[in-house]
């Protein structure tokens, strides 16, 4: 590594690393015989390195809407995020709605590879595992990006399948066409569950007087997603309303189910949650 880079590498007390370069900001665990390895953690730099190049190669590309994605002359993590956002049918997001899973996802099963029994791989929420045979971590999901808003507790097993958790919702840092505080979403590869959390958010929108909107263009000139109206605000909803924006979310997770798309959600709007757990991979 350049001495840049390795500035952009931070051992922790706990022996995880963060990452901070470019447009990755990322903790990374990696856990070697039984303890974190951060000189393993490390070693995943080229990967980032490489697939930021690859994105960046495609960046014309991956703003696009789906219909206009040429997914076949794409390669690398941007094939991956494409055809990520692709597999949810939806029509309005692009590939960059994957990018942050999709990285996730690159670091992990590098790692994973290269003999990490577990792996966490966090880039800004949307997190990456790899689990071995009798390996389990819990987490906590954000039900709300109030600071005064416990996580949920998860565990999570090796035999749960569950390779890829992500967020989206008002207040993270992706903008949202919906109304939910938080849609946090379970799958094999994150992402897909990356994705599939931008959908599913944008799926909980209401027409409602209580719902404040803006043009994307008018919060970020650049934005991939620029002549969509992005919600910026919702003042207090009824019972019913929240009901009726939380039912959209799970019928939406339920055809992304059947697609493969993703295992488990829960969704929060206004303090009130839902829980899409088919197999019963959330209950602690």
């Amino acid at each position: 590594m350049t001495p840049e880079e390795q500035e952009s590498f931070y051992s922790l007390d706990d022996g995880r690393v963060f990452v901070d370069y470019g447009p990755v900001s990322m903790v990374i665990t990696a856990v070697r015989n039984g303890a974190n390895d951060p000189d393993l953690a490390a070693s995943a730099f080229p990967v980032i390195r490489e697939a930021l190049s690859e994105m960046g190669r495609a960046q014309e590309q991956l703003r696009r809407y789906p219909a206009d994605v040429e997914a076949e002359t794409l390669s690398g993590s941007a094939k991956v995020m494409a055809e990520a956002v692709l597999a949810t049918g939806d029509p309005v997001l692009t590939p960059m709605a994957a990018v942050a899973g999709t990285m996730s996802d690159r670091v992990a099963d590098f790692l994973f590879e290269a003999g990490a029994e577990k792996v966490i791989v966090n880039n800004g929420g949307d997190i990456a595992l790899r689990l071995r045979e009798g390996q389990s971590l819990s987490l906590g999901i954000r039900r709300s990006w109030e600071g005064s808003v416990q996580d949920a507790p998860v565990r999570l097993y090796h035999h749960s399948g569950i390779g890829g958790v992500a967020t989206s919702g008002l207040g993270g840092r992706s903008l949202t066409t919906g109304i939910a505080d938080s849609v946090s979403v379970f799958g094999s590869r994150c992402a897909v569950v990356d994705a599939c959390a931008t959908h599913l958010a944008n799926a909980s929108y209401i027409d409602h007087p209580a719902v404040r909107r803006i043009k994307a263009s008018e919060l970020d000139p650049g934005s991939d997603i620029a002549e969509l109206m992005v919600v910026t605000g919702v003042g207090p909803l009824e019972e019913a309303d929240k009901i009726k924006a939380l039912a959209q979310v799970i019928d939406e997770a339920k055809v992304q189910y059947e697609k493969g798309n993703l295992a488990a959600c829960t969704a929060t709007v206004q303090g009130r949650t839902e829980v899409f757990d088919p197999d019963g991979l959330l209950i602690t």
